[in-house]
């Protein structure tokens, strides 16, 4: 490892908590869509019932496609750092 190559285990690590970060903001998301549906139960309004009808799931998906490029770039430093396996 040169001055100018980062420490593969720093890498490694920002990866990893890049990535619970990610899953942490997916959960918070998956409440806020549990929140609405709950609304448009409880109280039906034409603004509920079309907010919980049309769940922004687009914020999710496009975070979720992220997460799987977060791995698999994690995949390659596991491999350069320890070797492949197998």
């Amino acid at each position: 490892m040169t001055d100018r190559d980062p420490d593969p285990y720093k890498v490694i690590e920002d990866l990893l908590d890049e990535i619970q970060l990610k899953h942490f903001d997916q959960a918070e998301r998956i409440g806020e869509y549990r929140r609405l549906v709950e609304d448009a139960r409880h109280d039906p309004t034409d603004d509920n019932v079309r907010l919980a009808r049309s769940l922004p799931g687009a914020k999710y998906f496009v975070t979720t496609e992220y997460i799987r490029q977060l791995w698999l770039k994690l995949e390659v430093e596991l491999a350069k750092t320890f070797g492949e396996a197998g």
